[in-house]
């Protein structure tokens, strides 16, 4: 996948994709991030990329021309969908992560400053555009790496198991079940018996069951149940010992008291 990155802080995006996931991809191959600086595009001595906005108004708003000029120095054929990360758009999600991932061999991220954009360039030129959460950044540089993080763990050879990407946490409609590892007995606590089972049908079963109750309890907006469907799920993860659920950071009382979310 070829990302492009409209950003006046390129050295920001080129420092946080040297390690991890996202940095053997961009070694091998399988992603390319370009970052262009409009500023390298603006004409004028100062190399201005900002005035004053038309009306007056608290702040500064990026200028047109370099940031056109800079988006058209990208060949049609390379630039895809064009978003442009702001707090007044739609929340971004894993579904739409994995979207992109799969349709898309190329996007570009146009990323703010100051107090924004000339609309004119959002009519013109942007596809969708993106919020990270319900809050302002002083730019839209840290919302492009949460972005490009996401979505590159769906392209193919990123992750050495892309079973691994669909059974993570928002991937199947609910919370992931906590993850234990050696040693199992501890003085913090003994991981739960289904895991140690050796059972792999149990273990699946029970891992849903309690990742269904744990959005329930912890992000309920998240998950739509039947009554019927919660009180199988209940009655699976009730079976566990006290002991067990303290570990999975579950409490007996408040999994009797969840109520059921119609779709």
């Amino acid at each position: 996948m070829n990302i492009n990155v409209l950003t006046l802080f390129p050295k920001m995006l080129n420092s946080s994709f040297q390690e991890g996931v996202v940095g053997q991809a961009f070694l091998r191959g399988l992603l390319n991030i370009q970052a262009l600086n409009p500023r390298d595009f603006a004409e004028d001595k100062h190399k201005s990329v900002d005035d004053k906005p038309f009306g007056g108004g608290d702040g500064m708003v990026m200028s047109l021309d370099p940031l056109t000029k800079a988006f058209s120095s990208i060949p049609e054929g390379q630039r895809g969908p064009v978003i442009y990360l702001t707090p007044q758009g739609q929340l971004w999600t894993d579904a739409k992560a994995k979207s992109y991932a799969k349709n898309s061999d190329s996007i570009t991220l146009v990323c703010g400053r100051y107090g924004g954009i000339d609309q004119r360039f959002i009519n013109h030129f942007v596809t969708e555009e993106i919020s990270i959460g319900n809050y302002v950044l002083s730019g839209g540089e840290l919302a492009a790496m949460v972005l490009i993080d996401s979505l590159a763990r769906y392209i193919p050879g990123v992750l050495g198991n892309l079973n691994s990407v669909e059974q993570e946490s928002f991937s199947q409609g609910y919370l992931e079940a906590p993850l234990f590892t050696r040693p199992n007995g501890h003085t913090l606590g003994t991981v739960p018996e289904f895991l140690t089972s050796g059972h792999h049908l149990r273990i699946e079963q029970m891992r849903k069951a309690v990742g269904v109750i744990r959005t329930l309890c912890l992000r309920p907006d998240l998950l739509r149940l039947r009554f019927d469907e919660l009180e199988n799920y209940r009655a699976l993860v009730l079976r566990l010992s006290n002991q067990d659920l303290e570990v999975l950071g579950l409490q007996r009382e408040q999994i009797l008291k969840l109520k059921s979310f119609l779709p």
